[in-house]
């Protein structure tokens, strides 16, 4: 069947596709032509501004290049906003400049500051003027004056030689007397250097009793320091008293518990002596003090564990042994006095900083100490009735002394070391050795290494026995007898076999 010449065809459509294309692009065309040209023209007129305002911004700069010339303070800076009194820059300058110029009379504006400076300026020129009109009044005053002192003074010119020629007559009169006068003062001369070599012997003969007195307090002293020291022995007195109890023991795990924990202020690492629960009292001596324990864990309110660190094989510690320490008490801070070398471990070498360290982890503190050096601290310190021991360290003998500095340094020991005496004793305070008071806190020095070349002693702890309680060990050295094979001589023969072997290892059969 033919096709209807009505009906559109494809080429209908594409015509159709063509030509609405081509309006479409045409209104866009437009449209983009007309944008470009309001643009072009808005571009023209801002151009325009633009240049005016270069214009206008040229304009400024000159002006405030103009004003930066005027005022002498020429910087690239003009102002800081954040900082409008920066020195640094024009306006802050400024600022500096009316501060430091103006003083008192400085404004907000140079104006300001200029027109008080002309008001005072005009103030002073009015002050000047009236002060010129009271001097001129004042240098008519003084002439009228000087007329006058001039009359006065040839009056007094006549009546002064009148008494000059009154003094030489009084003059001749004195002299005459004091000749009289100089003949008593020889008499009472003579005499007071009688007095005076009398009052020299005097002296001399007191002095003598006074150093003889004090030669025999020296001595009573000593006498009262030793007689105290052995009535402290023989009766072992004590006003000290236990910090706690031991509450269990494990030696397996050499362990120990003991009553005392956080709510009593204690810390690790804390140290005491430990004591039989029939000691008579503790903090007597080092003899009665039966192990040693270490603060390892606090597990309660009064409840802390300890490590046992020295322990008596034939008197072990048990439950309800008794504790103590004289650097710590409960919600106390105890004073310690310190003198002389402090050697823990006895390797000839100090350890005051590690004794320190002790005294500091019981809450004590060092309220005097003489160093190394000799040197007192404080320079002013003095040893008072709340100080509670005069611990004692190692003092050279001044005999083994050889070079003059260390003389000096042992001397300014001894020196301050007499000082504290003498306090400790006015004040009650007790003195105690080094070694006694590291046994009452429970010390264990740490185990020393040998080290070869070294000429230091060196005592091992094992090694001797006893056969029975508290017998005095007394010299247990080797004899240093040795077997011949192992001496140094090279003369004796070497042991040989003689070669003959049993027969049941024998060759034969």
């Amino acid at each position: 069947m033919a096709a209807n010449p009505n009906k559109p065809g494809p080429v209908h459509y594409a015509l159709v596709v063509f030509v609405i294309s081509t309006v479409v692009l045409g209104i866009t065309t437009y449209m983009f032509h007309r944008e470009y040209s309001d643009r072009a023209a808005k571009i023209t007129e801002l151009e325009g501004k633009a240049g005016t305002l270069n214009v206008s911004i040229k304009k400024l700069d000159d002006e405030i290049q103009a004003l930066t010339n005027q005022t002498g303070n020429k910087f690239e800076m003009k102002l800081d906003p954040s900082n409008p009194k920066n020195a640094t820059s024009v306006v802050g300058a400024a600022f500096a400049d009316m501060e430091r110029f103006g003083k008192d009379l400085s404004g907000t504006t140079y104006q300001q500051t200029l027109q008080k400076l002309r008001e005072a300026v005009d103030a002073a020129v009015a002050d000047v003027a009236s002060k010129a009109a009271q001097v001129a009044i004042l240098q008519k005053d003084i002439n009228d004056q000087r007329d006058r002192l001039n009359k006065q003074v040839d009056t007094h010119r006549s009546a002064q030689e009148k008494s000059e020629a009154d003094l030489r007559t009084t003059v001749a009169s004195r002299d005459e007397k004091l000749n009289g006068k100089q003949v008593e003062i020889d008499r009472f001369k003579a005499e007071n250097n009688q007095l005076v070599g009398e009052l020299a012997q005097e002296k001399e003969g007191r002095e003598k009793e006074r150093k003889a007195l004090q030669n025999l307090i020296g001595q009573l002293e000593i006498r009262i320091d030793f007689m105290r020291d052995k009535i402290d022995t023989l009766e072992g007195v004590s006003f000290e008293v236990a910090d706690g109890l031991i509450r269990r023991v494990e030696n397996a795990g050499n362990l120990a518990w003991i009553d005392l924990g956080e709510a009593d202020g204690l810390k690790t690492r804390m140290t005491f002596s430990v004591y039989s629960k029939e000691s008579q009292g503790v903090g007597r001596g080092a003899e009665d003090v039966k192990g040693k324990i270490e603060v390892t864990r606090l597990l309660g309110a009064h409840m802390a564990e300890a490590r046992i660190v020295e322990n008596d094989l034939y008197r072990p510690i048990v439950p309800n042994d008794l504790i103590y320490t004289p650097i710590w008490s409960p919600g106390l801070v105890e004073k310690i006095s310190l003198a002389g070398m402090v050697d823990l471990d006895n390797d000839g070498k100090s350890d005051r900083e590690q004794f320190k360290q002790l005294m500091a982890v019981s809450g004590a503190v060092l309220d005097n100490e003489i160093t190394d050096e000799g040197e007192r601290l404080p320079a002013g310190g003095k040893i008072t009735v709340h100080t509670k021991f005069l611990v004692l360290g190692d003092v050279p003998d001044p005999t083994t002394l050889v070079s003059e500095k260390d003389k000096a340094i042992n001397q300014k020991i001894t020196d301050h070391l007499t000082e504290l005496r003498k306090e400790a004793r006015a004040n009650g305070v007790r003195i105690i050795k080094i070694n006694d008071f590291l046994a009452h806190i429970g010390f264990q020095s740490k185990r020393r290494l040998f080290r070869p070349g070294e000429q230091r002693p060196f005592n091992l702890k094992a090694g001797a026995t006893s056969t029975q309680v508290n017998e005095s060990l007394g010299d247990r050295s080797s004899s240093g007898t040795t077997s011949a094979l192992f001496g140094k001589s090279k003369s004796a023969a070497q042991q040989t076999s003689s070669g003959t072997t049993s027969k049941v290892f024998g060759g034969g059969k």
